[in-house]
């Protein structure tokens, strides 16, 4: 059996890891690059038999909704089967309804077509057998898969973290699952940010609590799928007495339906109290009432910002995006931020990242005790050595073959 790493290896997102035999190959994740990477390909990607020539691919597996993991999903030749979360497929149908409709990109018919995977329950694609198995990360519904083949046992972890909603219960799961590993592919986001805080959800939404019982007005600049740092929005505005409001009805809502639907737990279900949809005509209740805002940088929610002035804004996204020194600065949404500034906003960091910590990262290798670790999704990825994990540590490089 094989592992290559198309790509990921020594970068954050655009992830395609290939796993082969004899007979089998699949694919794990087809990520779109980051606009930030500056190792980006300067030349169309493609793979021989996956986007381009005779089929040849038993399967594309997705571990989640973001990009930088299934952003060129319409590349992969059409008689090949991309598989995703039941949840997380409903999502992304929506962000690409949206693209259409909006930018008239996106592909949402396709999505539709992907099958789900069904937790626990394993897949077959030749002799290679797959078990998805959900994983705590910032993207709802994410997974982590299981591959066996050749007598051997490949964990790959996809994008995850311990200190999510779910988070608690991770430790059991990689115990109970994913132990006796041959070979750990495990994700590396912050071997390269050490020295950044990273603190429980939970604390964020104590903290945002907080913060909406000191405030009247309070905006909030989120990734409308980072489900679990709404929820704690969310709670922490019924508690405060605050009526949720988002900037989008068709796209934000929506997500948050989808949501609902989904789970039995009390804490994702966004149905306890009426989410308002922006409109001028709210603007007499919000100025009594006082509101959680759940925006975006866009035009809608810097207009509401300017209606309401004396108001704080929370900023939880990645620091790196306002980070003038930093590949991944976005201009857009600096500018966003200083147009809040200029109109007497204040501005609050709340912010908790949806990658494993190094301690995270080093409490999973040695709970599936991995003979073999990767890391990939790491700009620094020889940065685990200094974990002092045990186990043998490869540092692939793009386009490698790692034989096990």
């Amino acid at each position: 059996m094989q592992i290559k790493i198309y790509r990921g290896t020594h970068q954050i997102g655009g992830c395609i890891t290939e796993i082969k035999t004899a007979t089998a190959r699949i694919i794990i994740d087809m990520g779109e690059e980051l606009p930030s990477n500056v190792h980006a390909e300067q030349k169309p990607f493609e793979i021989d038999g996956v986007t381009r020539g005779k089929p040849d691919c038993n399967a594309v597996l997705i571990t989640h909704y973001h990009g930088d993991h299934v952003g060129m999903f319409e590349k992969v030749l059409p008689q090949i089967p991309i598989y995703m979360g039941n949840v997380a497929k409903q999502i992304y149908t929506v962000v690409q309804n949206t693209l259409k409709t909006k930018l008239n990109k996106g592909n949402p018919q396709k999505v539709k077509d992907f099958i789900e995977y069904v937790i626990g329950v394993p897949l077959y694609f030749g002799d290679i057998k797959v078990t998805p198995y959900t994983i705590d990360h910032s993207a709802y519904d994410a997974y982590m898969l299981l591959i066996e083949a050749d007598g051997k046992r490949i964990l790959h972890t996809g994008d995850f973290r311990m200190h999510g909603a779910r988070g608690g219960k991770m430790l059991a799961v990689f115990e109970k699952y994913c132990s006796n590993i041959d070979v750990l592919i495990t994700e590396g986001t912050m071997l390269s940010r050490a020295n950044e805080r990273v603190f429980s959800e939970r604390v964020l939404g104590r903290k945002a609590e907080e913060l909406l019982r000191k405030n009247k007005y309070v905006f909030a600049l989120c990734s409308s799928a980072n489900i679990d740092t709404i929820a704690e929005f969310y709670n922490a505005a019924l508690k405060t007495d605050k009526p949720f409001i988002v900037c989008e009805k068709d796209f934000q809502a929506e997500i948050l339906k989808i949501v609902s639907r989904n789970t039995a737990s009390r804490f994702y279900n966004f149905n306890r109290r009426k989410i308002y949809s922006y409109a001028k005509n709210l603007h007499a209740f919000m100025n009594e009432k006082g509101f959680f805002f759940l925006g975006r940088a866009n035009c809608i929610t810097r207009k509401a910002i300017e209606t309401f002035s004396d108001s704080l804004l929370i900023y939880s996204m990645w620091s790196g995006y306002l980070d003038k020194t930093h590949p991944a600065f976005d201009e857009y949404k600096n500018n966003f931020i200083n147009s809040a500034l200029s109109c007497g906003c204040r501005i609050v960091n709340l912010h908790t990242s949806g990658h494993a910590s190094v301690e995270e990262i080093k409490k999973v290798c040695e709970i599936t005790g991995a003979k073999t670790v990767i890391p990939i999704h790491s700009e620094r990825p020889e940065m685990i050595k200094e974990l002092g994990i045990g186990g043998d540590i490869k540092i692939l490089n793009d386009g490698e073959v790692f034989l096990i």
